[in-house]
């Protein structure tokens, strides 16, 4: 079951940007990489303080201090990629875009995936969320959906060892709070 309302998740980051944020002294930061799967805004792993601590273990040595900080999110207005009206609403995207590319000459432009660079995916959210504006439909606050990352737990299965649930935040004032776990291992 996907969750709904308040989640926590769990962002890797510096040691002192971690508690900068904690104490309010900062805000979380958007990721506007162009090839961020969900599109544009402050990504964090929902429920999995673990994931956090190995994300940012990962990053070594960009983070000369690897931390992570627990955000307490109100989901609001989300595109929850486990339900099928989303679904569909990021197909008509996709199909939207590709279309508007065509028209245009542009088709060998289109964005494509590679490995963990998701050019398309982003181009796909991001045309999605413009699409709504024009609409005149309310913006989502945030975006959620389940990924499997990583090598199989074992041979012939498709349970992943980083399968995750993540969350895109949107509209920053969804983040209703910062705090240091307690329990990193």
């Amino acid at each position: 079951m996907m969750p709904h309302g308040l989640i926590l998740g769990f962002h890797g980051c510096e040691l002192e940007t971690a508690r900068r944020l904690a104490l309010g002294e900062a805000a979380l930061e958007p990721s506007r990489n162009g090839y961020d799967w969900l599109g544009e805004g402050r990504y964090l792993w929902v429920n999995d303080l673990q994931r956090g601590v190995e994300w940012g273990r990962e990053r070594r040595p960009r983070l000369k201090s690897p931390a992570v900080v627990g955000v307490i999110v109100d989901l609001g207005r989300c595109l929850n990629l486990s339900q099928r009206e989303s679904v569909e609403a990021v197909a008509a995207a996709y199909q939207d875009l590709k279309e508007t590319y065509a028209s245009q000459g542009r088709l060998e432009e289109f964005p494509k995936n590679q490995g963990k660079r998701r050019a398309l995916d982003h181009r796909v959210m991001e045309h999605l969320h413009y699409l709504r504006e024009i609409d005149g439909k309310p913006p989502y606050d945030t975006v959620i959906g389940y990924f499997a990352e990583g090598e199989p737990i074992y041979e012939g299965g498709d349970l992943r060892h980083q399968n995750h649930l993540q969350v895109c935040v949107r509209n920053p004032e969804c983040v209703l709070g910062c705090f240091l776990p307690t329990q990193i291992k």
